[in-house]
């Protein structure tokens, strides 16, 4: 909740920066009963749009903070995009894919109010605090806490100590630069101007992107009858006359006529590809923009940092809750640095592709293009990012990740959300089901009952919800969750593990799968993980 209070002297973490990642973070550990302090130096929420785009996986992150049913109504579902060549004309256009998680590919959404649903949602927790007007000023970090000295509203400094401190305040983070820890990468040479419009005549919820070797510019759907455009500017424009209104409109003549009114916002961005040189100092954090920027064109910068927020929530969450190991948390990094970069290379590549700096890269594309088109099963690939890294996770808390029995394991995968329904024909989504928590999954009606035998066994420390997902689940134990698969596409992938019991994190990513011979061998590596051997 915000709070009006004097900022309390200790709590278990706190989080710096309330945009869309620290507030997701202080949902997520509201839900795991940890004490919580949010500070924001700026006196209110931005009332301005600037994150525009969810893919699935932000969308399903937002799920787990259980309020996507308040904020969704509100976004726009997006149908796709089109690529448009030199000569106006489209030369490739992608659909709105398949649903895997449970969300459309690509979610178009005003950011105030995202934010005002997760600031809302805080009031859920006494235990969660958030302060704006206050600015971190120093950081002293020990071997068994963190003390930030920070300015509150009224210019007292004050003290507060916790066991974490979480950096999510944006590009230019204080936390960082108080850390001393360098940004690595490149920034473009050329600014781009950003403008936001309403009652925008164009209400077609497809992304376009014209790849115009002089002129490229980019729009996009947003809620609202609205939409934004994106225009890489010339060395020899002024910034500043750019937004001047009489520009704005006459960049905007040959797409739409302009009132005044109708402009929401107009900036100047420098798009920038850059990762922190490291994400972690002891028991202080970064995520989202404080630890990697992501250029615009692949919607990934905003969607990255929730998946930071998702990772780091629950981890911190053992770490308060239980006497977890020194080297688990650093599974944080381990597990999110390389995807965060494959992210930032993804959009390089889509830049490189729908906006060609020279006279080289137009003929490379045009030809590449022309060539695709004898191909378009390849070209469907290329332009509807299919080569985007899939979620998955190459090392980090989870067990045989390598050494899996067969090639379709989910191990280190982020788990499908199947439609299921509920015995009774009442449809739900397995998410809400398993809610912020372990989930132990089982398909067949005696795997099921091994895993119901083996229930005392199998981490009560973590409380793990257990699941049944079947068509004819009967004679099964009460202490189970029964489901009934509703729809066959994401089926194939859970099913390959029918022999087996899945344990999934509660950032919905596959720990583990074994048999009821592997139970014990099993609970006592992912143990050695997560705690010392007092366990």
């Amino acid at each position: 909740m915000i709070s009006k209070a004097d900022l309390p002297s200790e709590t278990e973490v706190v989080i710096v920066g309330a945009g869309p990642v620290g507030l997701v973070m202080a949902n997520l550990l509201g839900l795991s009963r940890v004490a919580t302090t949010l500070i924001e130096r700026n006196q209110r929420p931005y009332d301005i749009p600037r994150a525009i785009t969810l893919d699935d996986e932000g969308c399903r992150t937002l799920q787990a903070t259980g309020l996507d049913h308040i904020y969704l109504p509100k976004a726009l579902p997006g149908k796709g995009a089109r690529y448009y060549g030199e000569d106006g004309t489209p030369f490739a256009e992608v659909g709105p894919g398949p649903i895997e998680f449970g969300f459309s590919r690509r979610t178009h959404f005003f950011q105030p109010d995202l934010e005002a649903t997760l600031l809302s949602g805080l009031n859920r927790f006494c235990h969660v605090n958030v302060f704006y007007s206050c600015e971190l000023m120093d950081i002293i970090q020990t071997e068994t806490n963190v003390t930030a000295n920070v300015k509150d509203h009224s210019g007292k400094l004050k003290s507060l100590t916790c066991n974490y401190l979480v950096g999510t305040d944006g590009a230019r983070s204080r936390v960082r630069q108080k850390l001393g820890i360098k940004m690595l990468g490149d920034t473009y040479p050329e600014d781009w101007v950003i403008i936001d419009t309403l009652n925008d005549p164009d209400d077609e919820p497809v992304s376009k992107f014209f790849c115009s070797r002089e002129k490229p510019f980019v729009s996009i759907p947003a809620p609202n009858n609205g939409r934004r455009y994106e225009f890489r500017t010339h060395a020899d424009e002024n910034a500043e006359a750019l937004l001047k209104f009489d520009n704005i409109r006459e960049r905007l003549k040959p797409i739409r006529e302009i009132k005044e009114k109708d402009i929401l916002r107009a900036t100047i961005y420098t798009f920038e590809a850059k990762i922190a040189e490291k994400w972690q100092d002891r028991r202080i954090f970064l995520a989202g923009d404080a630890a990697h920027l992501t250029p615009p064109f692949a919607g990934q910068g905003l969607n990255s940092g929730l998946r930071d927020a998702h990772n780091l929530a629950w981890k911190l969450s053992i770490a308060n809750n239980h006497k977890a190991r020194d080297s688990f948390l650093t599974t944080y990094e381990l597990e999110r640095r390389a995807p965060a970069w494959a992210m930032i290379e993804l959009a390089i590549a889509m830049g490189d592709i729908v906006m060609p700096r020279g006279g080289d890269d137009v003929s490379f594309r045009n030809s590449l293009v022309r060539w695709l088109e004898r191909f378009p099963a390849t070209r469907d690939f290329i332009v509807s990012m299919k080569f985007k890294p899939p979620p998955r996770y190459e090392m980090g808390a989870f067990i045989n990740l390598f050494s899996q029995p067969f090639a379709g394991s989910l191990v280190g995968e982020m788990l499908p959300q199947t439609p299921v329904r509920h015995l009774n024909c009442s449809s739900t989504r397995l998410d809400d089901v398993i809610g912020n928590n372990f989930a132990l999954i089982a398909q067949e009606e005696w795997m099921i009952k091994q895993m119901v035998q083996k229930e005392k066994e199998l981490w009560p420390e973590l409380k793990p919800k257990m699941i049944g997902i079947g068509k004819n689940l009967v004679d099964i134990s009460d202490h189970v969750i029964r489901l009934v698969p509703t729809a066959e596409s994401t089926l194939p992938k859970l099913r390959a593990h029918r022999d087996q019991i899945i344990l999934l994190r509660p950032d919905r990513y596959v720990a583990a799968s074994f048999t009821q011979d592997e139970a014990a061998s099993t609970v006592s590596q992912l143990r050695d993980i997560l705690w010392h051997r007092t366990k």
